[in-house]
Order: C-alpha cells, then sequence, then structure tokens
C-alpha cells in the first residue's frame, strides 16, 4: 500500500488452510538489495524520488480477471485514488539500514519519461528480486509469520489452482518514510473523509 505515505510498518500472516500444494510466500530483503547495487547506481538510487498511486491499469496486470473482478476492483480499489511522492532509498526507523522503496504501485520516477522510468525501475527491481536477497516459504497450517514492509517486498505464489487457502492478515500502521537527504515523503492526492467512509462501506463484505 505504497500509494499512502504512511504505509503500514509490519504484518502478521496466520495460515488456516493450507492446500496440498502450492500457496507459498517469497520475501525478498530490501536493504541487501540496495547494498548489491553498484556503487554508482546506489549513489543514484539514494538521490530518486517517485510516484505511487493506486490508479493503475489493473486489467494489464491481471489479464485472467473476469467481469466481476474488475468491478469489484474499480468499485473499492480506485474509487478513491491517492498519489504520493516517497523517496526510492528510506532510512529505516530503527536500524538505519538504507532500503528500496518499490513495488507494484510506483508508476513512475519523478523528472523522469515514462520510458527511463520503466528501464530503472526495473533494474532496480531486479535486485530485489535475485534469489541471493530473497527467502521461500513453505506454509503448514497454524504458522505464522511477522514480516517489516519498510525492509521487504513479499510475493503469495498463485500456483494453487481452484484448492482452498485461507490465510489471516494483521496489519501494522506504520511511519512515514525518510529520504538520505532527511525529506519526508509527500502527498500529492487523498480523498476527502467522506469518500475514506465510503470506500471503507464499500470494502465491507
Amino acid at each position: 500500500m505504497t500509494f499512502v505515505d504512511a504505509y503500514p510498518q509490519a504484518s502478521i500472516l496466520r495460515a488456516v488452510v493450507v492446500p496440498p500444494y502450492g500457496g507459498d510466500t517469497v520475501w525478498a530483503n530490501t536493504a541487501a538489495a540496495r547494498e548489491d547495487l553498484p556503487p554508482d547506481l546506489r549513489n543514484l538510487a539514494d538521490r530518486l524520488w517517485g510516484l505511487h498511486t493506486n490508479d493503475y491499469d489493473y486489467a494489464a496486470i491481471r489479464p485472467d480477471a473476469n467481469d466481476e473482478d474488475r468491478r469489484r476492483h474499480a468499485e473499492v480499489f480506485t474509487s478513491t485514488v491517492y498519489e504520493t511522492e516517497h523517496p526510492i532509498v528510506r532510512v529505516h526507523p530503527l536500524t538505519e539500514e538504507r532500503t528500496l522503496v518499490l513495488g507494484g504501485f510506483l508508476q513512475k520516477l519523478i523528472g523522469y519519461s515514462q520510458a527511463d522510468s520503466a528501464h530503472l525501475i526495473g533494474i532496480l527491481q531486479s535486485h530485489v528480486t535475485r534469489l541471493e536477497n530473497t527467502v521461500r516459504w513453505r506454509w503448514a497450517e497454524g504458522d505464522v509469520a511477522l514480516w517489516d514492509n519498510r525492509a521487504t517486498q513479499h510475493y503469495a505464489i498463485d500456483d494453487y489452482g481452484s484448492q482452498k487457502r485461507v490465510v489471516r492478515r494483521v496489519t501494522i500502521a506504520g511511519d512515514v518514510p525518510v529520504s538520505v537527504d532527511g525529506r519526508r515523503s509527500i502527498t500529492r492526492r487523498r480523498p476527502k473523509p467522506a469518500q475514506v467512509a465510503e470506500r471503507e462501506l464499500l470494502a465491507v463484505p
């Protein structure tokens, strides 16, 4: 949820129902990924800022989604648009590590064209997803995982078909990222309180 300024700092996931195969989760260490960058690229990353938003082409990301999925996504997820500028490298408030802030909501780099942004983001993201910077977890019922969103990325692998998989997640409120030069993330667009209330009502099953 990096489209908001203080995106969640940590998450806790508990496995309730686990399929006999598939459904693993992969975590990547974004502090290690930054350290792996060549020095010149690392210095560039420390100065970059990116625009994060929840207004993106859902159909392009999920081409197999049905009409109901697309309708639900539009009603609940993008009916209210958020835009936030984050540093590409943030300083962790506890460890003081420098970690990469990328992910699926990053649309472009500030001051760069869409094409140049895509190339640079792709290079940086490729360091995050290097196998040396990742761990893959095979769930068992009752497993509990806790991770720091300020220093990781995670991905749930959708390879279990129609089998049942139930997990419960708790998300912990976050803090506003601070860049290497001490600047804080900037909210460019956020909903009015009435819009937030309406969105929350729509999200209730």
